[in-house]
């Protein structure tokens, strides 16, 4: 059953259109349904075609279109955007330890915490300190290594970042439960990840920090 009474449908952005010239006026029947459907296929289909051409023109500009058909689209999704799934492994490879070393109990409950948090979190978390959600595919395109700081702050403060050095500044803890918690709430709840709204929240604010600061 169609609960419609004319050649209209949804579009990609959730809107009522009609799906051929003139749908609005075109009466839905028993008899006309199957090509409502065919149209209405058609019109989903084809929609987005100008735009994925524009993506497509832009993409070009870099890579010669021929060569995109030897790449499945996951491939290429990764090469674009990264790996969905954030690799605890990957960012220990090329961490370095600024004012702590990595046997420190410190660092341990970091990397607990981090082993602990869901994808959903740990891309919150690359936010947080990178400003981007993803890590390149390839390792060897990470173009900074991830920096672990600790900072001489009170005890059980939140966690601070400076994204644009891929930089995490840890004060001490208590607890590493202390710490996720901290950790959770800032990767949750920082604004500034962004220079335009950092701008922002000083004009408003009058305040100075870093680029994730609390």
């Amino acid at each position: 059953m169609i609960p419609l009474d004319s050649f209209v449908g949804q579009s990609a952005d959730g809107k009522m259109v009609p799906i051929i010239p003139g749908g609005n006026s075109i009466p839905l029947t028993f008899s006309n349904r199957k090509e409502y459907v065919e149209r209405a296929i058609e019109y989903r289909l084809h929609e987005l075609d100008r735009q994925v051409a524009a993506v497509r023109e832009g993409m070009s500009w870099i890579v010669p279109v021929p060569l995109l058909s030897l790449l499945t689209a996951r491939q290429l999704e990764q090469m674009v955007c990264g790996l969905a799934e954030i690799s605890v492994e990957v960012l220990k490879k090329v961490v370095r330890y600024r004012e702590v070393e990595e046997q420190q109990q410190l660092v341990q409950w970091f990397w607990q915490t981090l082993d602990e948090f869901s994808n959903e979190e740990r891309m919150l978390f690359m936010r947080f300190v990178s400003g981007r959600s993803r890590l390149p595919a390839n390792t060897a395109d990470i173009s900074q290594r991830f920096q672990i700081m600790k900072v001489d702050r009170p005890y059980d403060s939140l966690p601070t970042s400076q994204t644009c050095f891929f930089q995490l500044r840890l004060p001490p803890y208590s607890s590493q439960s202390v710490m996720a918690e901290r950790l959770r709430y800032a990767i949750n709840n920082c604004r500034s990840i962004d220079m335009d709204n950092y701008m922002l929240s000083r004009n408003v604010d009058n305040t100075e920090g870093s680029d994730t600061d609390y």
